[in-house]
């Protein structure tokens, strides 16, 4: 490896360390509850956005809700990724003209994906 290779790593490394510390400060302040900084801001985008669907803040949710929500979440994110490969051709951004995914193969890659992705953040806190 060369030097510059050497030097990158090593930069990257120590750019990693300094801010371990300072984030995970931050985190624990956040899932804490308490303010931070970027509460002035942020905060009343999260208002607005619990008003608008209806979430309650302070309700602890039970595991049957959350195991609802996440099979809800997971549904929804599959069909919608299974119609935008199935429609694929007419959607924007699109500039090598890919035609439609066949049926099996949207449906097979929707659930995949959706499978993969979702097992790895549905695991539930220990009480």
């Amino acid at each position: 490896m060369t030097t510059n290779g050497w030097m990158q790593i090593g930069l990257f490394l120590a750019l990693i360390l300094a801010i371990t510390k300072p984030i995970g400060v931050f985190m624990a302040r956040v899932f804490g509850g308490e303010r931070t900084f970027l509460d002035p801001v942020l905060r009343p985008i999260e208002r607005l956005l619990y008003r608008v669907t209806g979430v309650d803040e302070k309700h602890e949710m039970r595991w049957t809700e959350y195991a609802f929500t996440m099979l809800l979440f997971s549904g929804a994110s599959m069909l919608l990724l299974y119609l935008m490969e199935r429609m694929q051709q007419w959607l924007p951004w699109n500039p090598q003209k890919f035609g439609a995914v066949g049926q099996a193969l949207a449906f097979n890659t929707a659930a995949s994906f959706t499978r993969t992705r979702t097992g790895r953040t549905t695991r539930a806190r220990s009480p």
